[in-house]
C-alpha cells in the first residue's frame, strides 16, 4: 500500500478549523507486538479513514499518540 502524507503544523488558528474525534496510541519502534497496548503500525493503518486528518500529538521513547481530526464546518 502506498501512502502519501501531507503535513501542516497545527497552530491556534488551524486548531479552530479541526475537531479531534479520536486518539490512537501507536508503537513507533517497529518492535511492538499485536498483543501490546500500543497499536502496531499495521493495526493503526487499518484504522485510518479517507477524508480524515492525522497528527502526532505526543511523542515518547517508543510510542506516539496520534490524533484523528475532521474539518469543522464553516459557519
Amino acid at each position: 500500500m502506498k501512502m502519501y502524507l501531507v503535513a501542516k503544523m497545527f497552530t491556534d488558528d488551524l486548531s479552530e478549523q479541526f475537531e479531534e474525534i479520536d486518539s490512537y496510541f501507536v508503537d513507533s519502534s517497529g518492535f511492538g507486538r499485536e498483543d501490546e497496548p500500543a497499536l502496531t503500525v499495521d493495526q493503526f493503518l487499518a484504522k485510518v479513514k479517507a477524508g480524515r486528518f492525522y497528527a502526532v500529538t505526543d511523542i515518547g521513547q517508543f510510542q506516539v499518540h496520534i490524533g484523528e481530526y475532521i474539518e469543522r464546518e464553516k459557519v
